[in-house]
């Protein structure tokens, strides 16, 4: 046992050597977390701007967690290091638990040693954790729920810890809502399979724990903030797909992402199905609700037409490493033949986990790092520089336009018009309507019946200066400050140049 505590080593120094290049990151998301948390510590309120409430944020708890920070550390940049740092021990504690969720499930001590060694690895885990993001936690959380799936259907302990991880699951983030009807069909198919040996009352405390921790935020959302869905889903949301063709284009960037990262054990989990059909390891009891949950959530991303994110993946990746590896362990053992199955079982896995380690590190080292690294700097530098100009001259009721906005509220203190509709009723129906470039290029957000004065204007554009002089529903634009961004994400090469614009009312003019 003291030489396996020992060998965990591995993959955390893993984890962390990837990470150090990115230690010091942040994203503007975080930015909106913690300014949320900043105006329940000095307001008790849920707001993203001071006085109006929104649900701006898709990670309730991980906004909880940092406002108790800050009422016990302060509400300035101490809550970057504070989101940083739980970043880092989520992650670090994630790769620990991946070991334990292997183990858990049945694989060996070489096959779990190596998934937390492939997870450690991994491109996308590595990034947002190091990014100081919620990501680390939930993908925690969904490990979690992993490890206590296995025998809550019979076990009341596993069940009361299902229950908690499945709701602290869904407040850190929000598609985790999504594990509750999974795992309902998880119970259904069980208890066919067994003939009604499942054990409800374990289904009752499950679903109860759940329940008494997830309605109480629910009950308080619709009262305090008037809705129990996070803006953010509906900026993020196309609509439903229920074109077939449409569904397969769709579904392409979710295949590019796991290509990139978990490639392969999400190959060798689909040959297994192909292999051995429902005798598959993966389709037993043990591991099928962790099957249907890899499953489930890509398809609803679809169907609902959800602009996915790398980070957004990570809730599957747990599982779709350790099902690999437990079909691989199958698959060995059925076709091992002549040749030392021990011997195989170690050489096999290994050559597959480093293939997929190479696949990551080599993508991380040359596509992930150089554009986060750039990016992280120029908003925690030139951005933050251009939020503390603002705050300096500008007086404190002043309202600035913009499409990036944590940042921007976090260090200029003044009320952000949010262009991306994400903290903001009003500009999000704009932005059902129009495009982000309308409402910029026709001044859409000017004149707004909530905004009757727009004081400045932060364009973002390949291009600056492009609105110098320019007269657009009455407002006359007057350059202050460029600021250079050197992309905006990997899929975003620049520069992207962020105009700083003093909008001065000429009356009824128009452009």
């Amino acid at each position: 046992m003291s030489k396996t505590v020992a060998s965990l080593a591995v993959p955390l120094v893993v984890f962390l050597i990837l990470g150090v290049p990115l230690w010091d990151g942040f994203t503007d998301d975080g930015y909106i977390h913690i300014q949320y948390a900043k105006n329940i510590v000095t307001r008790g309120e849920y707001s993203f701007n001071p006085g109006e409430v929104s649900f701006g944020t898709t990670s309730p708890l991980w906004v909880i967690i940092q406002a108790a920070l800050g009422r016990l550390l302060g509400t300035g940049e101490v809550l970057v290091t504070t989101s940083q740092i739980l970043s880092w021990v989520s992650g670090f504690l994630a790769v620990l638990g991946m070991f334990v969720l292997a183990r858990t499930l049945g694989l060996s001590l070489w096959s779990a040693w190596i998934c937390a060694l492939v997870f450690a690895s991994h491109t996308w885990f590595v990034r947002w954790s190091a990014l100081g993001m919620e990501t680390s936690a939930a993908v925690l959380a969904i490990i979690g729920v992993g490890i206590a799936s296995v025998r809550a259907f019979n076990d009341h302990r596993s069940a009361w810890l299902l229950g908690f991880a499945m709701a602290v699951a869904a407040l850190m983030r929000p598609e985790s809502y999504l594990i509750v009807p999974v795992y309902l069909v998880a119970v259904a198919a069980a208890r066919i399979e067994r003939r009604g040996t499942i054990d409800l009352s374990c289904t009752a405390r499950t679903l109860g724990i759940y329940a008494a921790l997830i309605v109480p935020w629910l009950v308080f959302a619709q009262i305090h903030i008037g809705n129990m869905v996070p803006n953010t889903a509906g900026a993020k949301s196309g609509g439903l797909i229920l074109d077939p063709m449409l569904f397969l284009k769709k579904f392409l960037p979710i295949v590019k992402i796991v290509g990139s990262s978990e490639g392969i054990p999400a190959l060798i989990a689909f040959l297994s199905l192909v292999i051995f059909g429902r005798r598959a390891r993966i389709v037993s009891a043990t591991h099928r609700f962790l099957l249907f949950w890899v499953v489930a959530l890509p398809v609803a991303y679809v169907i609902f037409d959800i602009q996915v994110l790398s980070r957004y993946m990570l809730l599957v990746t747990p599982f779709t490493v350790v099902l690999g590896f437990s079909a691989l362990e199958q698959t060995i053992d059925k076709f091992g033949g002549r040749y030392s199955k021990p011997a195989l079982r170690r050489w096999i896995p290994g050559l597959a986990a480093a293939a997929a380690m190479l696949v990551n590190v080599v993508f991380y080292v040359t596509v992930v790092i150089p554009p986060s690294r750039a990016f992280s700097y120029d908003l925690t530098h030139n951005l933050k520089d251009l939020a503390l100009h603002i705050k300096d001259s500008s007086p404190e009721d002043a309202v600035v336009a913009a499409a990036d906005i944590g940042y921007l509220s976090f260090y200029s203190e003044r009320w952000v018009l949010d262009l991306g509709g994400l903290v903001d009723t009003e500009t999000h129906k704009l932005r059902e309507a129009h495009t982000y470039e309308e409402i910029v290029d026709r001044g859409l957000f000017l004149g707004l019946p909530k905004y009757p004065r727009v004081d400045f204007f932060i364009d973002r554009d390949l291009e600056a200066h492009r609105f110098d002089g320019q007269v657009i529903n009455g407002y006359l634009f007057e350059p202050v400050l460029v600021k250079t961004v050197r992309n905006l994400g990997i899929r975003k090469p620049g520069p992207y140049y962020y105009t700083l614009y003093r909008l001065i009312p000429l009356g009824n003019q128009d452009d």
